[in-house]
Order: C-alpha cells, then structure tokens, then sequence
C-alpha cells in the first residue's frame, strides 16, 4: 500500500536482480502440470473509471497522456493520413496479473500507417510482490483476449515500460511473476497465505504472446522464503503462511521474500537470484500510539486526505490523536514549527506535541504515509523527544519523553 509501504523498510528491502553467464542455460518457470498449449485468458472488458482525456492529432503527429500520467500515447509524422480525436479513457484491469489502472484508446480499433508509441509510468505498487522487469503491457483484443508484444523497452530510471503497436485496444500492465498478496495490512495475531505466482509464456501468435491466467510458480523453481520482521513464516514449497505477531513490532511491516533458484531469460538477458518481495503491515485499524516504550493505545478514527492539508485523526474515549501534513498524500515529512507537519495527542490536561522545551524547538524523527491503497492510509512515526504540557498544576509543568506511532486507517473522503 512506497512513496508507497516500501517507504517504511526502505530501498533495501526491494528486490535484487544480478545478470549472469550468458552461457548458463536459460529456464523459463512452467507451472507444476502446464498443458501443452497456453492459450490466452478472455476476460470481460474493463469499466469506465474517470473522464477520458481527448486531442486532436492530425499528419504531424502528436501525444496524449491520461489525466493522471500513467499512460502516454506518442503518434509519430505520418501515422494518421488524417485529423483524429484521439482520447485516453481510465479502466478497472481486466489483465491477468494486472497492476493499477488501465486505459481504452479511442478510437477503437483505430489503425495507424506507422508504429504508435504506447508508455505505461509505474510506481512502486505496481511491482509489489514482483519486480519491474517482469512487467508487461498487454493489449484486449475483439475477442476479449489478452496479447502482449514480445518488444518492449523498460527504463527503471524513468519508471517506465514502453511498447509499440500499430492498433488502439484497452491497454493495461501486468506482472509475469509476483507474490500474492503483495502488500497486507493485518491486525496483530492475524494470518495470510501467500503464493508465489507466474503468467506462463504462451507461443508467439504473430510477434505477440498470449495472456494466460497465472499459476503457482513450480516448486522446483523455489529455493526458499525468507522472513525480515515480526511474525512466523511456515513456507511450504511454492506457497506459506504468515503469522503476525501478537502486539504491534518494531519492524512494520515485515517484508517476506522468495527466492527463484533458476536462472531466467527476460527479454533476452539472462537473470539469477531473482528475489519477490512483498511487505506485511501489522497494526489494528486507527491510529496506536506508544509513550516511552511503554503500552501501545489505539484511537479509533479515519483520515482526510485532500493533497492540500492532510488529517489522521483519532478518539478514545475522552483522549484524542491527530496527524497534520500539508502537500503530497504519500511521502517522508519532517517535523515543523508550525502546523505544516504536526503531532497532537491530547490526554485530558496532559497534551504531548511535536515541539519540546521552553523555546519550543522542533522535535526529531519524522512521519511516513502510504496512500498507495484506495481504502486505506498507513505509515508510522517517531517524535523524539516529544514535548508534554500538564496544565493541572499552577505554574504548568513541561517535560519531554519519546513517541512512536502508527496508523492503519480508511480514508473519509
């Protein structure tokens, strides 16, 4: 649900893929019983999602990008021999093995005298549980069958998958290989079940591949599942399940990693140690607050997030927590002097905030959020020190302790 969740164990958690030996021998993972033949996967076509952006590209060529920039159409000279409305409208992924939105090109079925260029721009949940060089674009035919071009270009410096067509279709992006469920949000004492999946390679039909439905990766091709966190893993072969924890852990969320055994061609190049990651996030809904090491306390509520000014709040009982940041949903914020980026926890008379000392110096320590899911906002954060106010007792009292926090809860708005 980095940046997305990925931001809460950092970069080192991602995947690490090494080339090797162009001489070792290529094995594509099958899965356990393949039939002789792949064939593609029909699906229904995918629901309107959003308003279609629209342009007017006539012999010069031209581009169009959706709304929200996650895809880009670039029509060279000489593609069109006439003006056309070109339009991008959002879809729910039909794909198998889809990742995030996909797009209807208008007109459909729309021809081009040249290649068209189609770029798909991913973010870090759409390689949950996968890895980028094992995204595709895939295209619906009329039939309801889902092909991908066998040429792609992948820029994981741009984040960005680029194939070229010469017909408009709905268009979406999938993984290859992945772990499902990606990404998790579980309460503490919660159980997943986790299996290590594949979109076999069908035969070429044309210079494009089938879609098939995906399957479990075949056990041979596994050669272990690794836990980094809280909870108990139980692997067994191409699937395992996951315990959390019974209280919310110092490392959240726990990454688990499977690792293929296999040397696999993609795209041409040979790859080794190819590593799945997914992340499993364990906290009880609302936001859970925690003093000086002590107990945790969970306030029930839910967050406003507008882009502008972003709110986590929180109640129990007479007590209440709140979250402020200003700008970006998703992201790594800093404590400010002001309410920019704030902490507040209200305690009857006690109140603790991000702010220490006389002076009121800023706190350390920082707030991360995913906003990645659509129900659903996470993250965590440290204030440390935290400041406390009493204002019991005449003079008041002030002091400073530590704080950690975290926040699984759904979105208001």
């Amino acid at each position: 649900m980095k940046s997305p969740i990925t931001l809460l164990v950092g970069l080192a958690l991602t995947f690490l893929i090494a080339s090797c030996d162009s001489k070792n021998e290529s094995v594509r993972p099958e899965p356990d019983g393949t039939p002789a033949v792949v064939t593609g996967a029909v699906t229904p076509v995918g629901i309107s999602e959003g308003t279609a952006i629209t342009a007017n590209i006539g012999p010069a060529g031209g581009t169009i990008q959706s709304a929200d920039e996650r895809i880009r159409i670039t029509i060279p000279a000489g593609a069109l021999a006439t003006e056309q409305t070109i339009s991008v409208q959002p879809l729910s992924n039909q794909c198998p093995a889809g990742t995030g939105q996909a797009f209807r090109l208008l007109p459909h079925g729309q021809v081009f005298g040249k290649p068209v260029t189609v770029t798909f721009n991913y973010n870090e949940t759409d390689v949950n549980g996968s890895i980028p060089e094992a995204l595709r674009i895939a295209y619906q035919n009329d039939k309801g069958i889902w092909q991908y071009p066998s040429a792609k270009s992948l820029d994981t410096t741009a984040r960005s998958v680029r194939v070229e067509s010469t017909h408009f279709s709905d268009w979406a992006l999938f993984q290859t290989m992945y772990i499902s469920p990606g990404n998790s949000f579980l309460n503490p004492g919660g159980n997943l079940f986790l299996v290590a999946f594949q979109t076999p390679q069908s035969e070429k039909v044309g210079d494009d591949f089938f879609v098939p439905l995906p399957s479990r990766i075949p056990s041979k091709h596994i050669e272990k599942w690794t836990l980094r966190g809280g909870g108990v893993l139980k692997p067994n072969q191409n699937q395992a399940d996951y315990h959390a924890p019974s209280s919310i852990p110092a490392i959240n969320p726990a990454a688990v990693t499977v690792f293929l055994n296999e040397t696999v061609k993609i795209d041409g190049v040979l790859f080794k140690d190819i590593r799945l990651v997914c992340n499993i996030f364990t906290a009880p809904e609302g936001l859970s607050v925690q003093l000086d090491g002590g107990a945790w306390r969970t306030y029930a509520g839910g967050a406003s997030i507008t882009g502008a000014q972003n709110v986590i709040q929180g109640m129990d009982g007479k007590e209440s927590a709140s979250l402020l940041w200003n700008g970006a949903p998703t992201g790594i914020f800093h404590w400010t002097k002001g309410i920019a980026v704030a902490f507040n926890l209200n305690k009857g008379k006690l109140i603790y905030q991000h702010l220490y000392g006389k002076n009121l110096a800023v706190s350390g320590g920082s707030l991360t959020v995913d906003c990645s899911d659509k129900a659903w906002v996470v993250g965590s954060f440290t204030v440390q020190p935290a400041g406390w106010i009493d204002t019991a007792p005449n003079p008041l009292k002030i002091g400073e302790t530590a704080v950690n926090g975290v926040f699984r809860v759904k979105r208001v708005n």
